[in-house]
């Protein structure tokens, strides 16, 4: 049986033009190309300095086939964040444990957060920086994403008695809140130590829900973790 990655892996270096490999698998591996070249470029110059040219040339593809699969730009931008954004979702399913308490599940969910911005670099500043730069679709895309993770920090109201006086907003600005930190690191090229981020992260999402000392609590059991 054929191992998919490595078909993968080979398509990719494959150079325009005819092979004698099935069509569909050379148009996926061509999509990816222009995919991935457009995140590394996007991550080097920012989405306004990208053009449909450098991403055709840096994924290896003449212009008519970047048009076989994405009508401009913007399109291919946006399918970008949505894969990005799909392949994150798989991580945290994977990784994460329903089963854990509601405060363990933001600790480990905000940790492999972290994690993947620091493996992922490229994808974490097309989803959190550039998108709030590429249109009102990519902003739309963004504030979706916020919104997204909005249901599982709500989870938290269960916790406080006084939940009713909570702002209706309040879990779609935390995940603002949590992102503004990343984004800044992502725009100052600074992620040597982004793990550092997790106390103080951890501390402003769960004080609204269970108080500032057993979040405080919380934050200091992730310093340990971060240091060891």
């Amino acid at each position: 049986m054929t191992d998919p990655r490595s078909l993968s892996e080979r398509l990719a270096k494959l150079p325009p033009g005819r092979h004698l490999v099935p069509s569909d698998y050379v148009a996926e591996g061509q999509r990816q190309r222009i995919l991935g070249a457009l995140a590394e470029l996007i991550d080097e110059r920012g989405y306004q300095k990208t053009t449909i040219e450098l991403i055709a040339k840096t994924a290896r593809v003449a212009l008519v086939t970047f048009y076989e699969h994405f009508d401009g730009k913007e399109a291919c931008f946006l399918a970008a964040f949505d894969e990005s954004v799909d392949a994150a979702r798989e991580v945290f399913a994977e990784l994460l444990d329903p089963g854990q308490d509601w405060q363990d599940q933001i600790s480990s969910g905000l940790q492999v957060f972290l994690e993947m911005v620091i493996r992922e670099r490229a994808r974490a500043r097309l989803c959190i920086v550039e998108a709030q730069a590429a249109g009102a679709a990519g902003l739309a895309r963004y504030q979706a994403l916020l919104e997204s993770v909005a249901p599982k920090l709500r989870e938290g109201r269960e916790f406080n008695p006084r939940a009713v006086l909570l702002p209706d907003g309040l879990e779609v600005a935390l995940a603002g809140g949590i992102a503004w930190l990343v984004h800044q690191r992502l725009v100052a090229d600074d992620l040597d130590d982004l793990m550092t981020l997790l106390p103080e992260m951890l501390q402003v999402t769960l004080t609204p829900y269970v108080g500032e000392v057993e979040a405080g609590r919380a934050a200091d059991a992730a310093q340990a973790r971060v240091a060891a």
